[in-house]
C-alpha cells in the first residue's frame, strides 16, 4: 500500500515538476562537456575543474577542492549534514575499436547520451550538481546542509579520497551519506566489500636450457590454485547480500623468458560479508595453501591524487548493509513516492563504491540512488536515459525535506 505524502512534500514535488525541465537542458549540456574530458583515476584534474566551474555557475557556496582534488561546495544552512557523492574518474577503455561511439564523443542518441563515464558516475556527477541547486532554489534543503562532492579516486580505491577528506582534511562528518551511482531510479542499501589478497609461490631460479637445476615456480601453483579454488563454496554467506566469492584474477612471475622462475604470485579479488576483516580474510586463506610453499598477504594499494597527494592504504574495503527501517530508506521511499506516486525497488549493489567507507568503515548512514542502469556500468554501451538524469536531479532536491520529515515525524495530512 503506497503511503500518503505529507502536504509539505506533495507541494514541493508539484514545484519540482514545474521547475525541473527548465533546467534539464543546462543539465545535459554539463554532462556532455563532463564526457568529453578524459578523467581516469589520478587524472581527474580537468573535470574537477569543469565541476567547479559549473557550481560556480549554479551559485552554490564555498566552491573548492579539498588537498585530494575533490570538488566540492555546499547549498543550505541547516545543522544537519548530507553529504552528496558522486565520482568523476572513469574506468580506462581498452580498445576505442569495441564502442558503437566514440568515448570521449557526447552522443545523443533517442533520448539517451552514450559516452565514457556516462553511467559511471558523470551522469551521478551531472544529477548531484543539479540537484542540489534545485534544493537551494526553490527552498528544498530543509534543515539540512547539502555537500556536493565530485570525487576522484573511486575507480582504483573506492572511499580512499572520502576518507582522506574526513580523516585528513577534518571535513566534518556527515550525518548522511547519498551516493549517486547506477540504480535505475530505485535504492539500494549495501553491497558486499572486496579486498585483493597476493599469493606468493616460491621457487629456485636456474638457466631455462638446464630447467633440472631448477625449481619452477610457476608450476608450483597447481596444487595452490586448486586450494583456493576448493575454497568458493565455504566462504561466507549473508541473507541480503548474498555469498562472498573469490577468484584468481592475474598471474605473475619474473619478466625473464630464459630462467625457470624463481616466484610467481597469484592476485586474488575477494568478495567480502559485512564482519569480516582483513585477519580474517587472510587467515582463511593461509589455512587452504598451508604446507603449499604459499605466503599470502594484504597488498598496498597505491593511490595518488592528481594534486599529487599519496593516499595509499591497504586493499581492503567492507562491506555493508543498511538496516530496513532506518530513517534514510524511508526518507528515499517517501520522495519517490511523492515524485512518481509509486514506492522504488530496493536492493543491494553488485559491484562496490564509496559506501565501503562511509558505511564500511566510518558507519555512517548510507543510501544509494542513481538514474544510471548497473547492466551499462564498465562496457563500451555506456549510456544514460537523459529523461531519468533528470529524474535524478529531482530526487536529489526533494530528498533533504523529506528526510527531515521522517527525522522530526511530521504527521500526514
Amino acid at each position: 500500500m503506497t503511503q500518503a505524502v505529507p502536504a509539505p512534500l506533495r507541494r514541493a514535488a508539484e514545484q519540482l515538476r514545474r521547475v525541473a525541465p527548465t533546467l534539464h537542458r543546462a543539465q545535459t549540456d554539463f554532462l556532455a562537456d563532463l564526457i568529453r574530458i578524459e578523467s581516469y583515476t589520478g587524472r581527474e584534474g580537468p573535470a574537477v575543474e569543469r565541476t567547479l566551474a559549473e557550481m560556480e555557475a549554479l551559485g552554490m557556496r564555498n566552491v573548492r577542492t579539498d588537498s585530494a582534488g575533490d570538488a566540492l561546495a555546499e547549498v543550505g544552512e541547516g545543522p544537519f549534514r548530507l553529504l552528496y557523492d558522486a565520482h568523476l574518474d572513469e574506468n580506462e577503455v581498452a580498445d576505442e575499436r569495441d564502442w558503437p561511439n566514440p568515448p570521449l564523443q557526447p552522443t545523443i542518441r533517442e533520448g539517451r547520451m552514450y559516452g565514457l563515464g556516462a553511467s559511471d558516475c558523470k551522469g551521478g556527477v551531472a544529477t548531484i550538481v543539479y540537484g542540489a541547486h534545485l534544493a537551494a532554489r526553490l527552498g528544498l534543503a530543509a534543515d539540512c546542509t547539502i555537500t556536493v562532492q565530485g570525487s576522484t579516486l573511486e575507480e582504483d580505491a573506492e572511499g580512499f579520497a572520502m576518507r582522506h577528506l574526513l580523516e585528513t582534511d577534518g571535513f566534518p562528518r556527515p550525518h548522511a551519506v547519498l551516493l549517486a551511482e547506477a540504480t535505475d531510479l530505485t535504492l539500494r542499501r549495501g553491497h558486499r566489500g572486496r579486498c585483493e589478497i597476493k599469493v606468493r609461490v616460491r621457487g629456485k631460479p636456474a638457466h631455462a636450457s638446464t630447467p633440472e637445476l631448477g625449481e619452477n615456480a610457476i608450476l608450483k601453483t597447481r596444487p595452490v590454485l586448486d586450494a583456493l579454488e576448493a575454497m568458493t563454496p565455504h566462504l561466507p554467506a549473508h541473507p541480503v547480500l548474498g555469498r562472498g566469492t573469490q577468484v584468481v584474477t592475474m598471474v605473475e612471475s619474473p619478466r625473464t623468458p630464459n630462467t625457470v622462475p624463481a616466484w610467481c604470485e597469484l592476485t586474488l579479488d575477494r568478495r567480502l560479508t559485512p564482519g569480516e576483516t582483513a585477519e580474517s580474510v587472510l587467515e582463511s586463506v593461509r589455512r587452504a595453501v598451508a604446507g603449499l610453499d604459499a605466503h599470502p598477504y594484504l597488498p598496498t594499494q597505491k593511490v595518488v591524487s592528481w594534486t599529487g597527494r599519496d593516499l595509499s592504504g591497504p586493499a581492503f574495503f567492507p562491506g555493508w548493509l543498511l538496516d530496513a527501517d532506518d530513517p534514510l530508506l524511508e526518507a528515499g521511499r517517501l520522495t519517490c513516492i511523492a515524485l512518481w506516486g509509486r514506492a522504488p525497488r530496493v536492493d543491494v549493489w553488485q559491484f562496490s563504491t564509496n559506501g565501503t567507507y562511509s558505511a564500511g568503515v566510518a558507519g555512517i548512514p548510507t543510501l544509494g540512488f542513481g538514474p544510471m542502469e548497473e547492466r551499462y556500468v564498465h562496457t563500451p554501451e555506456d549510456q544514460v536515459d537523459l529523461d531519468k538524469l533528470l529524474q535524478g536531479a529531482m530526487f536529489y532536491a526533494l530528498f533533504p525535506l523529506a528526510y527531515s520529515i521522517v527525522r522530526t515525524s511530521l504527521p500526514v495530512m
